[in-house]
């Protein structure tokens, strides 16, 4: 009997290899059907919306940070890596650059053009004079005399011994200067706080207008000067100083013919007695050095 069992083996009975795992699939697939269902129900009940938005907080930062990795990569891979075609391209970008400077000047030379020529219609409404604009292009020198050349000549109709205007902000157009040499396209302008410059003036007082006579002190530590020519006559802190045109009243062939008379000068600061003589300080509308831009009076209606 034990040869009989010996010469025959027995055959047990095993497991098939595959069922077990394939249990364990259907019942995981079932679970997360459930899982996900039960979710969607939550969700529509809005009882998982605070976690959900929670985690998608928590989550941005992640997502912003990839979206500019992304962006960068497309930035690189949009980039030209050709030499050439690099080379090419910088050269466009500052010729566009030059482009566009040179249109920010135009227009910023416009801007200020529009500026002068405002000031200059005011001008001619205001005052009965024809003016001409012209820019200040260069100035004598500190201890030389008082002299700026402006970008204006005779092709212009500037001529010797006309009167030059300044203006300030919140002042009116006033006298800076007297054409002292003129060329084709530019001339000398001796500004009135030269020492040199003498001008007849006239003071408006409410009961006259006396005549005097007006002098630069530039080089002596003050800019204007005047002494009265009547010498019953009063100055007055205050009073206006205009210019009194007597060359161009009287036609007399003289450099300062051209000075049309009540030109705005400045006003009366300081009074001062000298023995019988009464000399005022005047404080000028315009201070003939700080102008960048004035007008030379041509003529006046008559």
């Amino acid at each position: 009997m034990r040869d009989f069992l010996d010469d025959r083996p027995l055959k047990l009975r095993r497991e098939r290899p595959g069922d077990r795992g394939y249990w364990r699939v259907i019942l995981l697939a079932i679970g997360l059907v459930l899982a996900g269902s039960l979710l969607i129900v939550l969700d529509r009940q809005g009882v998982i919306t605070p976690a959900r938005l929670s985690a998608r907080e928590a989550l941005q930062p992640l997502m912003g940070w990839l979206m500019a990795r992304r962006i960068e990569l497309e930035t690189w891979w949009a980039t030209p890596r050709d030499v050439v075609a690099m080379q090419n391209r910088i050269a466009e970008l500052e010729a566009e650059n030059a482009r566009l400077t040179g249109e920010v000047l135009r227009l910023e030379q416009a801007r200020v053009e529009n500026i002068f020529l405002r000031q200059q219609l005011s001008i001619t409404r205001s005052y009965p004079w024809k003016v001409l604009g012209a820019e200040v292009m260069a100035r004598a020198p500190e201890a030389a005399r008082r002299v700026l050349t402006i970008a204006r000549g005779t092709e212009d109709g500037v001529q010797v011994g006309m009167a030059v205007i300044g203006q300030q902000p919140g002042g009116p157009p006033a006298l800076v200067g007297v054409v002292e040499t003129v060329g084709a396209r530019t001339a000398d302008v001796l500004m009135i706080t030269d020492i040199s410059s003498q001008l007849s003036v006239r003071l408006l007082q409410p009961d006259g207008a006396p005549l005097g006579l007006m002098q630069g002190q530039w080089q002596r530590g003050s800019r204007l000067r005047v002494e009265l020519i009547d010498r019953n006559a009063a100055l007055r802190v205050g009073d206006h100083v205009v210019t009194a045109g007597l060359s161009g009243t009287l036609n007399l062939p003289l450099d300062l013919a051209a000075m049309p008379a009540a030109v705005p000068i400045g006003s009366i600061e300081t009074v001062q007695q000298e023995g019988q003589r009464q000399i005022g300080e005047i404080r000028p509308f315009v201070d003939p050095d700080q102008v960048r831009y004035v007008w030379v009076i041509l003529s006046q209606d008559e």
